[in-house]
């Protein structure tokens, strides 16, 4: 597993593709077109083969601050520690930026996940549609 910076420009299509198949199945192919997405930092997990297989993308806010968005990996990889790797990865992209908070909006199912990966949870439950 190689975990690296995907450049958006050569790289989007790969990216959207992954992010519809693990995060948005079934749903409109612009749900995976994010607000800033030509602006933000954009991480890819990719297996030996070269396949793409996870992402995560990071959008700096005021405050700096860093938000990560659209994490997710691919059926074929998850439970492998690749969701760990990317998480690592990006903790330590937010160090090198010297980010005061590192935080996501976590869908319910994968709370449990962040917490194994030291995250704490603030906040209450909603829905996003």
């Amino acid at each position: 597993m190689t975990i690296r910076f995907l450049d958006f420009a050569t790289e989007a299509d790969a990216l959207r593709d992954l992010r519809m198949r693990v995060l948005y199945p079934g749903r409109s192919p612009e749900r995976a077109d994010y607000p800033g997405d030509a602006q933000a930092v954009h991480i890819g997990a990719f297996t030996d083969s070269g396949e793409l297989s996870g992402c995560a993308s990071l959008f700096h806010q005021e405050g700096d601050a860093i938000q990560l968005r659209g994490m997710g990996t691919s059926d074929a990889v998850r439970g492998t520690g690749a969701g760990l790797a990317i998480v690592r990865f990006v903790e330590g992209y937010a160090r090198e930026q010297r980010a005061t908070r590192l935080w996501c909006n976590a869908r319910a199912t994968a709370v449990g996940f962040y917490e194994r990966c030291g995250w704490t949870k603030e906040g209450d439950e909603f829905d996003v549609a």
